[in-house]
């Protein structure tokens, strides 16, 4: 973990990851299980990467039921949770929003891992717009799923992920009381579920891991 300032908000990143044998199936008429993946981990460090810079991020753990991820984690300097058996996405994220609290966090951000667009700038971007708030989220480009989740403390609200996930967060936020603040950011809001979603990525000529990925399928 990071030093902090005295009195700095201590925040956790937390990016959960499927087991990468079943990753990406909504993408299986365009890659094999293969292909599918070694994009998945290609994502994750991207993702990962990009969190390591920003300074106001004193831990990133990464969640999952897949031991060969912890690799991964160790490589970018994050940190790996594994969850045991197979418990689906928000009962994974309540283990590692446990472990933030145990570790005396006072925010907790989640992101998926994968959204290969995002840098460490749209990062620091949001949790600069996110001040004062107690829960942020960045939508999806659907505007479907929650992409960025900041929940100030951890506990503060149960994640619901899963379809539609982004009105479900707003309505529970509202629900508590709460005013959520919702924050734009483009790499943010783009993750790779579906053929249209990888054409898109392929049309861009990323400069990361993802891109060096796609360029050699091609």
């Amino acid at each position: 973990m990071k030093p902090r300032r005295p009195n700095a908000e201590l925040l956790i990143a937390i990016v959960p990851v499927n087991v990468l044998k079943k990753s990406k199936a909504r993408l299986a008429s365009s890659l094999d299980a293969s292909a599918r993946s070694r994009l998945s981990k290609a994502m994750l460090t991207d993702v990962l990467c990009a969190l390591k810079r920003v300074r106001r991020i004193h831990r990133i753990t990464v969640v999952s039921a897949d031991g060969s991820v912890g690799r991964i984690a160790r490589l970018t300097g994050a940190h790996f949770l594994r969850e045991g058996k197979r418990r689906g996405l928000n009962n994974a994220l309540r283990i590692a929003i446990r472990d933030a609290v145990r570790r005396k966090a006072s925010a907790a951000l989640i992101l998926p891992a994968d959204i290969p667009l995002v840098t460490a700038d749209e990062v620091r971007n949001f949790l600069r717009q996110s001040n004062g708030y107690p829960i942020a989220l960045t939508p999806s480009r659907d505007r479907g799923g929650t992409n960025a989740l900041l929940l100030r403390p951890p506990k503060i609200v149960a994640p619901s992920f899963g379809k539609d996930s982004f009105r479900r967060h707003m309505t529970i936020a509202r629900g508590k009381g709460l005013s959520p603040g919702v924050v734009k950011i483009r790499g943010i809001s783009l993750d790779v579920d579906e053929p249209a979603d990888l054409a898109h990525l392929k049309r861009l000529s990323l400069r990361n891991e993802t891109g060096r990925l796609l360029g050699s399928m091609n």
